[in-house]
């Protein structure tokens, strides 16, 4: 019985520990508010807590607060932003404070969690674009993916092939 309450447990912690964002925060997310349902209507999901991620197009910072326009995207099993070659639209993330806009610039990844705070309707090239606009209660930024090589392996290159060493699949 003790076993079983530890295994449920770990397993717990462990989907759990997958978000990088404080479980305090993760509670308060109503994740079936998507982009697309809120971007229909922003206002009517005023106050609500969402959690969005995407890739960053552009930091701006004001007075006293830091304004960024986010491409979004779907988010993975950790919360991280996916497919970075598909978005269904932007949204516009206000943080309180300094954000400096050399770390948080455009092409990094985010995830944010916040409140729906209405729209903002702003000029995207030549028409009028409608973004929500989220009140970021945390966010995190996800670090550069490593460039894909197909020509490495993790593992050591005398593992693959004949038992007694490197085996020579390109002669």
């Amino acid at each position: 019985m003790k076993r079983r309450f530890l295994l449920i447990l770990y397993l717990a912690g462990g989907m759990v520990s997958c978000a990088p964002l404080s479980v305090e925060v993760m509670r308060q997310v109503d994740e079936s508010l998507t982009y697309q349902i809120v971007q229909k209507d922003p206002q009517r999901y005023s106050g609500k807590t969402v959690l969005w991620g995407g890739v960053i197009i552009e930091t701006v910072n004001k007075m006293d607060v830091t304004v960024m326009k986010v491409r979004e995207t779907e988010l993975d099993y950790e919360k991280r932003p996916a497919h970075l070659d598909r978005s269904p639209g932007r949204f516009i993330v206000r943080s309180a404070g300094f954000l400096d806009p050399a770390i948080y610039k455009e092409g990094r990844e985010i995830t944010v969690a916040g409140e729906v705070a209405g729209k903002e309707v702003l000029p995207l090239g030549d028409t009028l674009y409608s973004y929500p606009v989220i009140l970021a209660k945390e966010i995190h930024l996800w670090e550069r993916r490593k460039p894909y090589n197909p020509y490495w392996y993790d593992y050591p290159y005398w593992w693959y092939g004949e038992p007694y060493g490197w085996y020579p699949y390109y002669w």
